[in-house]
């Protein structure tokens, strides 16, 4: 049996590959927020509310990642 090939103790191709991906959507993420800290209105059924745009993005966010998990957890059964 032969004997795997040891691996250089640097970082492989698709490690770095990780790390930019990493870097440039934790830059990207620090932009959309920053560009999306105004105050916005936000009307719900019976009352609107003022409140600063990130956190209504973080909120769908959120609620979009709940739903699509009982989604899939409903139709993997």
């Amino acid at each position: 049996m032969t004997e795997p090939t040891p691996r250089p103790h640097g970082r492989g191709t698709r490690e770095t590959a990780r790390l930019v991906a990493a870097i440039v959507l934790l830059a990207l993420l620090i932009a959309f927020v920053i560009d999306n800290t105004r105050n916005v209105k936000v009307g719900f059924v019976f009352f609107d509310h003022e409140t600063r745009m990130i956190y209504v993005l973080i909120v769908t966010a959120f609620l979009g990642v709940v739903i699509d998990r009982l989604w899939q957890r409903r139709h993997n059964r």
